[in-house]
């Protein structure tokens, strides 16, 4: 049986010798890594159970036309690296492209240095599968037990000023788009580099409840103080050169019909990141208001609804208008993980989900909570400077969960 590409699932395939668009994971494991023999044995048993790793390399207007059988090839899908250091993994991996010819997905590993911690990855086409069907075909492969479900999402009736409010996001967001046309897309040139750090979940649930709003939230107003701190770092103390500007904040729409489905079930909407947000609390009330207006006005199943009521060619042109990165510099991404047992014999440290940048997008931020860890990871063009973002995201919600020394103390000052 073949599959259409969906309006979503359009937006993500580009013409000619563009970069694909490339989702996935980044995990770390702590235990010793699994041989080569292991891991192609344990991937061929389960590949068949996985409608996503059956499709070909999605092109636009062709639909996706999955192969009878599946023989995996173990040198096109299961990798291995050769470079010892984890540190370097990730950013060079973001560099390789899917491999044409063969079903759009691969599974890496990176054994590190005998040190007892190994990462493994995992990359698919964008057009094939989203950031939660992803997770579901990674459980499924890596997980030593039966993989738990990922939670799906509650289908509700979309409200009329949820629906208006989309409609403004698009209408902005192409305004913006006019307005930018002459702003290049990034040079070739300007490479992908990749960061990250973590911190314990619990931290962030207890600002949160001190904050009376969601994680997520948190998270997002953390990252914005953190582009300040940052901007002021690289720009001689010019905190005036932070301008705020928009994010894009995708929304899964996956539910018990469709929870592991091929192709992408988003929506999205476009939050304004507080950057010159005079203080960390101006910044998460700021965040707050926008996202908790989203939730009351059910802004997910507004824009599921109306792109399901749209054609397919017109819903696939206003995600490309709303993901547009010359008037939304980042997609911010939250995803969580169920807790786990062994994967492939380890204990799951963390992960990330990445994406690789393609179609001139300009960053990449995920959180994704996982075995009870936070984790900010950043995709970002090399030119950018923002290297040290997720660190000054970390010391930020580690200062905020620490009691003040004293009433006038300032906690979010970076260390010298």
């Amino acid at each position: 049986m073949s599959l259409l590409l969906g309006a979503v699932d359009r937006s993500f395939t580009y013409e000619g010798s563009e970069p694909q668009p490339v989702t996935g994971f980044f995990l770390a494991l702590e235990g010793k890594p699994p041989s080569r023999e292991y891991l192609v044995a344990r991937v061929s048993e389960r590949v068949g159970s996985l409608p996503a790793l059956w499709q070909p390399q999605p092109q636009r207007g062709r639909r996706l036309r999955p192969t009878a059988a599946v023989r995996l090839d173990p040198v096109e899908h299961v990798r291995w690296a050769v470079d010892q250091d984890l540190t370097a993994f990730p950013a060079a991996l973001l560099a390789v492209p899917l491999r044409a010819g063969v079903p759009a997905w691969d599974l890496w590993c990176a054994p590190g240095r005998d040190d007892g911690r190994f990462q493994v990855a995992f990359r698919i086409h964008h057009a094939v599968h989203d950031g939660m069907g992803a997770a579901h075909d990674l459980l499924t492969l890596l997980c030593d037990d039966s993989p738990p479900p990922l939670r799906p999402v509650e289908r509700k009736r979309p409200t009329a000023t949820g629906c208006a409010n989309v409609v403004k996001d698009l209408t902005r967001s192409l305004g913006g788009r006019r307005r930018h046309r002459s702003i290049p897309l990034p040079r070739p040139g300007d490479p992908v580099r990749w960061a990250w750090e973590e911190v314990p979940e619990r931290i962030v649930h207890e600002i949160a409840r001190r904050s009376r709003c969601t994680g997520n939230d948190i998270c997002l107003a953390a990252f914005a103080w953190a582009l300040r701190l940052n901007a002021s770092q690289t720009t001689a103390g010019n905190q005036a050169r932070a301008p705020d500007f928009d994010a894009v904040i995708p929304m899964s729409t996956r539910d018990d019909r469709n929870r592991t489905a091929p192709g992408n079930q988003l929506v999205a909407f476009r939050l304004r990141l507080p950057v010159s947000a005079g203080s960390f609390e101006e910044a998460v009330d700021r965040v707050v208001e926008q996202s908790r207006a989203a939730r009351v006005h059910r802004r997910r199943d507004a824009a599921r609804w109306l792109l399901e009521l749209s054609p397919t060619a017109v819903g696939a042109w206003a995600s490309r208008v709303m993901m547009d990165p010359r008037t939304a510099p980042v997609i911010a991404s939250s995803l969580t993980f169920p807790a786990v047992g062994p994967c492939l014999g380890a204990r799951l440290l963390g992960t990330s989900m990445m994406y690789n940048l393609a179609g001139g997008t300009r960053s990449y931020l995920s959180f994704t909570r996982a075995q009870g860890v936070m984790r900010c990871g950043l995709a970002y063009r090399a030119s950018w400077q923002a290297d040290s973002v997720p660190a000054l995201w970390r010391h930020i919600l580690v200062r905020l969960a620490r009691p003040k020394t004293s009433p006038g103390a300032n906690n979010l000052l970076p260390e010298r």
